[in-house]
């Protein structure tokens, strides 16, 4: 895995052993104004990156959540998805916590190389007496991150309303205001 904040990444299989690797660069760009780089030492370790999803979220009756941005602090090397789901739970009755809570269908943010975040978001019905929904893990380096919630916790709210003209009143201040020059 590599750090997102890097200039370049590095990354290796999740199978790599676990020790210090000698890295050897060469630069290959046309040109001898440039030498190779010395050797690295690099460290796989097997320390688990972490997937950062919000444990609280807000959706308004008879609509939609507020985005949920998912991000990692590390790129995956390969790719990391992340899902919703119903939360259900493992008792006899199989209670369902997310009565009124739908996950958006077949929406996932796969995190790799090239693309470090996405959004997720689900439905709301006009009443909600579900409170949580859980995320999913998957991908081919799900073994190297974890999330930083497994569940969200969802809250309804009747939805803001929206004025049908909204005052947007102008008007210059000869204090404060200078006209526009081209």
């Amino acid at each position: 895995m590599g750090s997102a904040q890097a200039c370049a990444d590095m990354g290796t299989g999740s199978t790599t052993q676990l020790s210090t690797h000698n890295v050897r660069w060469t630069v290959n760009n046309g040109t001898a104004s440039y030498t190779n780089l010395p050797t690295l030492k690099a460290m796989v370790n097997a320390n688990s990156a972490t997937v950062n999803v919000p444990d609280k979220v807000t959706c308004s009756f008879s609509g939609s959540s507020v985005p949920i941005v998912v991000t990692a602090n590390a790129v995956p090397f390969a790719d990391v998805t992340v899902a919703l789901e119903k939360s259900i739970e493992a008792n006899e009755a199989k209670t369902d916590n997310s009565v009124g809570i739908t996950p958006n269908k077949g929406e996932l943010v796969t995190l790799k190389i090239g693309t470090d975040s996405g959004v997720l978001g689900f439905g709301c019905a006009a009443t909600v007496t579900g409170t949580k929904l859980k995320y999913t893990l998957a991908g081919t380096d799900k073994a190297n991150f974890a999330l930083s919630s497994t569940t969200v916790a969802v809250t309804g709210q009747k939805a803001g309303t929206k004025p049908a003209t909204p005052a947007m009143p102008l008007k210059f201040v000869s204090d404060k205001s200078s006209a526009s020059s081209t």
